[in-house]
């Protein structure tokens, strides 16, 4: 009998917890693509592709702790700092989708390269739906009264002007700390100047209707 509830126990647990399981598989894919490209070039052309995946990884180990530790944000000043580091560290999700731009760097196969970046691109979507998810949830508990959509849809637009801000203008969410006011100069340029920075524009908005269209899938499943 107490082993019949131990295995359902376990398989419940398994069921439960089988979408984050199914990620850390799809992580560890990309990670044996990555592995094979190395051996077969001997070129470390692809590596930092998995410090990309680190860094889009980072705001999800953010909102998993936060929902493990919810004693250690009670204070909102403890939850806005999370917050906002959150908010700095969540455009490194989608920012692996333009390392589709180095393509045809060569070196293996053309599809072969494809599968690689590819895989970790959608890796990094994944780990930053799910944290948005997480954080929607807990900013919806903290503010009630706000729309869902009325967090959502900011995130995923500041998403693409960072996303901009990182392929374009080679800066990353290390400089708010360590070169902020050339980072926060530029950002005021674009701001103040839509229509000579138009091509900055272009793509926040492209970039951030394509992630809010795709983000609905995603909450479904993990809802």
């Amino acid at each position: 009998m107490q082993l019949k509830r131990t295995i359902r126990l376990v398989q419940h647990r398994i069921s439960r917890s089988r979408p984050q399981y199914t990620l850390y598989a799809s992580v560890l894919f990309s990670l044996a693509l990555l592995l094979c490209r190395v051996i077969h070039t001997g070129s470390n052309l692809r590596v930092s592709l998995i410090w990309n995946l680190f860094l889009a990884y980072v705001p999800f180990a953010i909102t998993r702790w936060m929902e493990k530790h919810p004693e250690q944000i009670k204070n909102r000043y403890n939850w806005y700092g999370c917050f906002i580091c959150w908010l700095l560290f969540i455009p490194n999700a989608p920012y692996i989708l333009t390392d589709l731009f180095h393509l045809f760097d060569g070196g293996v196969p053309l599809w072969f390269d494809l599968f690689v970046i590819f895989s970790f691109a959608w890796n990094g979507m994944m780990l930053g739906y799910i944290s948005i998810r997480s954080m929607e949830n807990m900013w919806s508990q903290r503010h009630s009264r706000w729309p869902a959509w009325l967090f959502t849809f900011p995130v995923m637009f500041l998403c693409g002007m960072g996303v901009y801000i990182g392929r374009f203008l080679r800066y990353n969410s290390w400089d708010i700390v360590k070169d902020p006011l050339t980072l926060l100069g530029d950002m005021r340029d674009i701001v103040l100047h839509p229509w000579e920075n138009r091509s900055a524009w272009a793509f926040t908005i492209c970039m951030g209707v394509f992630l809010s269209l795709m983000y609905p899938l995603v909450k479904k499943q993990h809802s």
